[in-house]
């Protein structure tokens, strides 16, 4: 009954996936931002299939004031206006480093490459300097990126986060997505 949001909430579930999998810094900020983006894309969607149904403008505002006044929600909305709109991501990461050195970083991909560890990981800087500078992050080594919401949500739906990392967040928001639609769905239900 509600296509579009049906197809983006696939979008944002394939995403989220993905960003289960992830181990370096730069790809899961990359898929953090699409989820977001994601997320977003779902009430887009929702509001389209289902604006001419009898009665959704009206329930839709009230739920509009619940994700509004949700700590939790509210920061996907901001999160992804951060990324989309400015440049800027939600996401802090830390580096610790038991032990590394050149050698465990394996054979430079690149002529020239040079191994680097940062907040965000280890990396090879290829093409450093010229338009095509990019990083290869490293596997070996023994270290460790942590990656945290630089300033997280506290609260979802009246109760406090047991967890605010980033992939809870993103769990946590899809359920109320999910949730969102199927409940459109069930109460416009046409025969």
């Amino acid at each position: 009954m509600l296509p579009g949001a049906r197809n983006k909430l696939e979008d944002a579930r394939t995403i989220l996936q993905q960003l289960e999998g992830v181990t370096d810094f730069p790809a899961f900020r990359s898929l953090f931002n699409s989820f977001l983006s994601a997320a977003r894309a779902i009430t887009y969607a929702l509001q389209k299939d289902a604006k001419k149904l009898r009665g959704f403008t009206e329930w839709y505002a009230e739920k509009q004031a619940q994700m509004t006044a949700d700590d939790l929600l509210r920061f996907i909305h901001d999160a992804r206006i951060e990324d989309f709109h400015k440049g800027r991501h939600a996401l802090d990461s830390f580096t610790y480093i038991h032990h590394f050195s050149p050698e465990e970083a394996g054979p430079s991909p690149a002529p020239g490459a040079l191994p680097v560890i940062g907040a965000e990981g280890a990396f090879w800087i290829v093409d450093e300097g010229t338009p095509r500078e990019r990083r290869i992050p490293i596997k070996a080594g023994s270290f460790v990126t942590m990656i945290r919401i630089a300033n997280p949500p506290r609260m979802h739906m009246g109760r406090v986060l047991e967890r605010a990392d980033p992939l809870s967040i993103c769990r946590l928001a899809l359920a109320y997505l999910e949730n969102l639609v199927h409940e459109a769905e069930s109460r416009f239900a046409t025969d």
